[in-house]
């Protein structure tokens, strides 16, 4: 019979940063959403009268949407900086064998 030979296990431990970070997109798409609501609204609150032969609600949608996808990603990056002054740093365990 043949004999296996023994497996050593090597155990290294090694410190960790442990943090919460958040996705980009979800908060760009979000700002963007937030700024068409606000344009749509914003648009059909101006009187009849008043409006030109401009599509003025096409120009709201396209700026204030771009204005809230990027406050959007100003959130994101906030919330990331909180998240990296909350980091933990831990120690963790490897074992190769």
């Amino acid at each position: 019979m043949a004999q296996t030979p023994e497996k050593k296990t090597i155990i290294k431990t090694q410190q960790v940063k442990i943090r919460r970070s958040p996705k980009y997109l979800p908060f760009l798409i979000t700002g963007a959403v937030i700024g068409v609501i606000v344009a749509v609204i914003l648009g059909l609150t101006i009187p009849a009268e008043s409006r030109t032969a401009e599509p003025i609600v096409t120009y709201l949608i396209g700026y204030l949407g771009a204005i809230g996808a990027a406050l959007g990603i100003v959130t994101a990056v906030v919330v990331d900086r909180i998240g990296v002054a909350r980091a933990k740093t831990l120690e963790a365990t490897k074992l190769e064998g």
